[in-house]
């Protein structure tokens, strides 16, 4: 590689670095209390808890408990989580005039007292407004735009950062730092180092994050191709407003799925699902396997007709971009590990801010004391 090449490179390195700088330690610091986004909320007792028991609410009538909260409102979803939610049943209630899910806030029903907590949930609840920094910079949808093009510019810098320091770290030993040269040097080592060493994990990190950043196009793209298109034959039905056959059509799609567990139902009407349909989304039992979902389309006159479906691709690698972004997929282990290689990045990017800004500051005061030698030796001749 030619030595105009490489400092050319080096520009660019140094730039996306330094521009989104700010930018990647607000993902960073945002990053880690979302990784324990559930121990915070506990904490502060966000979500509310249930004594749990066994269900006696069937899920239907817990939308007949929600809607009762919300006469005016519009129920387009049931959620239940055991590990997250537990004893709960999660009813999501649309303002009037809409039936989103994005929309829709949650309404917690105990499973097995029938009580309501309506109130529970909250846009500006500590973990829920660090979420809309860390994923939209506070600015809305527009904002998470944005995120994906700094997300492109950090690929951008870490790419050129394994052009250029790839084939120069071969002449040293891994590891090794220069700690009797400059103090620049050293921190310009233990920056390479800390690259070397979380390359991989940053690596998959941003690349999930720019990709998480066009979700909600991805989603809407499917909702207007794809289930359009199995919602046709029923655009001019009726929207189907009594749930009485919602538990059999989750067992019927749990059977058809082989052996899959039910997260969610989106309810007839809903964006996500046809006027006459439940859109079941299951998932697996373990590890990402419990992240990936398929779909199940069931017919709410008759819970038998079940239509089990994969999503496509975009939208699979969708589902498992998120676990792999905040590492919520294996435990409290995962989530350390998926720290240590936050702070990590964190410590890489301030020693890049300051070798960076330390070779301005030496080319200057190199350039001054060029500028006076030689002013010196005009004024001598």
């Amino acid at each position: 590689m030619s030595p105009a090449l490489t400092r050319r490179l080096l520009a660019i390195h140094r730039m996306c670095g330094l521009i989104f700088s700010l930018n990647m330690l607000v993902f960073s610091v945002t990053g880690i209390l979302l990784i324990f986004h559930e121990e915070i909320d506990a904490a502060l007792g966000v979500t509310p808890r249930f004594e749990g028991g066994a269900q006696t609410v069937s899920l239907a009538r817990a939308i007949e408990l929600a809607r009762a909260t919300k006469p005016d409102g519009n129920a387009t979803y049931v959620f239940q989580d055991e590990e997250e939610y537990p004893g709960s049943i999660l009813v999501g209630m649309s303002p009037a005039g809409s039936r989103k899910l994005a929309d829709s806030k949650p309404t917690f029903i105990d499973a097995t007292s029938g009580a309501v907590r309506s109130d529970a949930y909250s846009d500006d609840s500590f973990s829920a407004v660090v979420f809309r920094l860390h994923a939209q910079l506070l600015l809305g949808p527009g904002g998470a735009l944005l995120v994906g093009v700094i997300g492109l510019a950090l690929l951008v810098s870490l790419g050129t950062g394994v052009v250029i320091y790839g084939p120069m770290m071969k002449r040293f030993l891994f590891g090794a730092l220069r700690r009797k040269h400059h103090v620049r040097a050293l921190v310009a080592d233990v920056h390479k180092l800390l690259g070397v060493a979380a390359f991989g994990w940053t690596l998959v990190v941003t690349l999930t994050g720019t990709f998480l950043s066009i979700g909600s196009q991805l989603i809407q793209l499917y909702a207007v191709t794809e289930l359009a298109e199995l919602a046709k034959p029923y655009a001019n039905s009726p929207i189907v407003s009594s749930y009485d056959t919602l538990d059999e059509a989750i067992k019927g799609a749990e059977r058809a799925s082989g052996g899959r567990k039910w997260g969610l139902v989106a309810l007839p009407g809903s964006d996500f699902a046809s006027p006459g349909h439940y859109a079941v989304l299951l998932k697996g039992h373990t590890g990402l396997d419990s992240r990936m979902l398929t779909l199940g389309l069931v017919d709410a006159a008759d819970p038998t007709r079940v239509d089990h479906r994969q999503f496509p691709w975009y939208l699979r690698a969708l589902l498992v971009s998120e676990p792999l972004h905040f590492g919520d997929y294996g435990g409290m282990p995962l989530k350390i590990i998926w720290t240590l290689f936050t702070l990590i990045t964190i410590a890489m990017t301030i020693s890049g801010v300051w070798v960076s800004f330390a070779a301005w500051r030496d080319r200057s005061a190199r350039r001054r004391s060029e500028a006076l030698d030689s002013g010196a030796a005009g004024a001598t001749s």
